[in-house]
């Protein structure tokens, strides 16, 4: 059994004007945003949500995100990391209200606690944070059988933070403690698909975010994102998303707008 824990790393509300946005930008940990009143919109990597009272939005490190507000908004907005390779099925994106209002709770008691500093109130605040991360899953109906146990945990923090570098994923399972053909069959059930195949996700994700959000050259993007050739990033990026970079890169978002979670 693993125990959902998180540190806060910042923790505000704020309130904004009607036709206000805020651009695109992203942060080094996690990020919970909850409207708690207002009316908008809200792009998150390539997706766009339209968001309400009550609904929250779930931001991964690293992808950019945006906000533009129709009505007067009030949201309050946690950042937290998760640590010692602890991991969590945290999918980014915009989710519903909370039917028993978990969340909204959990996060009243945070902002309290942290008017107050009482006596050890970080601490409080940490544990408070593990409970609205427990309040999120047991909501969308995460069974605890998907929380990875460390070692696989430690693995996929590994590919993430070195996805630009060459990744030997023999060498991977031996760090993590595991055979080769043992690691990949428990990674492959974990995250159901392989180690190579997850790594080059990673590589096309950051890729997509470069070819959309930069002006970077295709050649500077496969070096960046750790790919062989820029042969390979093309071949590859056209298999997976039907056309070539360049051609990804002048596409608008088109109808990926305003999809609900």
């Amino acid at each position: 059994m693993i125990s959902i824990q998180a540190q806060l790393d910042f923790l505000f509300e704020a309130r904004h004007e009607p036709r206000s946005a805020v651009p695109l930008h992203r942060h080094g940990c996690h990020e919970l945003v909850y409207y708690a009143r207002g009316a908008g919109t809200t792009r998150i990597g390539d997706t766009g949500y339209r968001y309400a009272p009550g609904t929250y939005a779930l931001i991964a490190p690293g992808i950019p995100h945006d906000e533009r507000r129709e009505d007067a908004t009030e949201v309050v907005c946690v950042g937290f990391t998760l640590p010692d390779g602890t991991q969590a099925p945290l999918r980014t994106g915009l989710y519903a209200p909370a039917v028993a209002s978990a969340i909204a709770d959990t996060l009243s008691q945070l902002l309290e606690e942290m008017r107050g500093k009482k006596a050890f109130y970080e601490s409080q605040l940490n544990l408070l944070t593990g409970q609205l991360l427990i309040a999120h899953l047991r909501h969308v109906g995460a069974p605890e059988s998907e929380l990875p146990d460390r070692r696989l945990a430690y693995a996929r923090n590994y590919l993430h933070e070195h996805y630009n570098q060459k990744v030997s994923i023999e060498a991977l399972a031996d760090m993590a403690g595991y055979s080769y053909h043992h690691f990949r069959h428990l990674f492959r059930r974990q995250y159901e698909r392989s180690p190579i195949q997850y790594l080059f996700e990673i590589r096309l994700e950051q890729a997509r975010q470069l070819l959309k959000h930069t002006e970077l050259s295709v050649s500077e993007i496969a070096l960046r994102c750790g790919f062989s050739t820029d042969a390979q990033f093309c071949t590859m990026f056209k298999r997976e998303m039907g056309e070539r970079p360049l051609a990804y890169r002048r596409a608008p978002y088109g109808n990926t707008l305003f999809k609900p979670v």
